[in-house]
């Protein structure tokens, strides 16, 4: 979450947004070395002194702020200090909070008059976190939009658009294009090495999907074995923290796929993934838009940037 958070700040500044504020859950902490930090490790993700762990303090200052029944929050992982809220302040948060937009949790399927509740992961404290958050939104009445995990999955947005975007020159997409390129190619060469153990040893591939790699990343085409730049051929990078961004603005809502149960006076809606398309109707239109939205976020903080 540190990581995470200090991107997010760097990025914001970069987009000359500095009035939004960042902060982490007090549980959080840097492993040095950790698959995360090399992940996240960015020009625009050195640490911040404007960022800590305050992440309860300013929700709750952003619900006390609000208008009542204003607020969209939008839960992408680690729901602790979100359960929290809800735990300690569960009057402001009904009175203040509209919708709560889940990403990336599995639901199960809904029977008619059962709740909506999330698979478990196998995270026990996760999982709990998960579940009180679930139940809160429907015993308080607060509608729900839950994205469901893999909704991105087949998301036509290809290299040559983050390609395009690169060419701005901004640091945000051009540490965007060379972080997408070097895992694609990651993927592409433990691919071919876990090809290789196959054929000596059947059980080598029994967990992973290379069926989805090469139908949903490379859109069922197998480059030759012997090519180890495969960048060109990707026609589908994971854009599920845009979706859900996006599912905040109403307008765009129009683009999913539904299924939607009412529950305590509130709508509940699901989109699961179906398909290619990702449970997106005209998908490419609204890569387009995206594609769109981005370039201009991005040259307009260049020409308002003064030098």
């Amino acid at each position: 979450q540190v990581l995470r958070a200090d991107a997010a700040r760097g990025a914001l500044d970069s987009l000359l947004l500095p009035d939004i504020p960042v902060a982490y859950s007090r549980s959080s902490s840097v492993a040095s070395g950790s698959s995360n930090a090399k992940t996240f490790k960015s020009d625009y993700g050195n640490s911040s002194p404007h960022v800590n762990n305050t992440g309860v303090e300013l929700i709750i200052r952003a619900m006390m702020a609000a208008p009542d029944k204003s607020l969209v929050i939008m839960c992408t992982a680690c729901l602790g200090d979100v359960s929290e809220v809800i735990e300690t302040r569960r009057d402001l948060f009904a009175n203040k909070v509209k919708e709560v937009i889940l990403m990336g949790f599995p639901a199960k399927s809904v029977r008619r008059r059962s709740s909506i509740e999330p698979e478990a992961s196998g995270m026990d404290a996760d999982d709990e976190l998960r579940r009180k958050v679930f139940q809160s939104c429907q015993d308080l009445g607060i509608a729900t939009v839950i994205l469901c995990k893999e909704i991105a999955l087949g998301f036509p947005f290809p290299s040559t658009f983050v390609d395009d975007l690169a060419e701005t020159n901004h640091m945000v997409s051009l540490q965007t294009q060379h972080r997408e390129e070097m895992h694609s190619n990651g993927i592409w060469e433990l691919t071919k090495q876990l090809q290789q153990e196959a054929r000596g040893y059947r059980g080598s591939l029994k967990n992973v999907d290379l069926k989805a790699f090469y139908k949903y990343t490379l859109s069922n085409k197998s480059p030759p074995a012997g090519q180890h730049n495969i960048w060109p051929l990707v026609k589908s990078i994971n854009l599920e923290l845009v979706l859900g961004l996006l599912c905040c603005i109403p307008m765009y809502r129009d683009y999913f796929k539904w299924e939607v149960h009412s529950r305590g006076g509130a709508e509940h809606k699901i989109s699961r993934h179906m398909s290619a398309s990702a449970g997106v109707i005209k998908p490419d239109n609204l890569s387009s838009e995206i594609h769109m939205l981005i370039g201009v976020s991005l040259r307009t903080a260049l020409n308002n940037t003064s030098c």
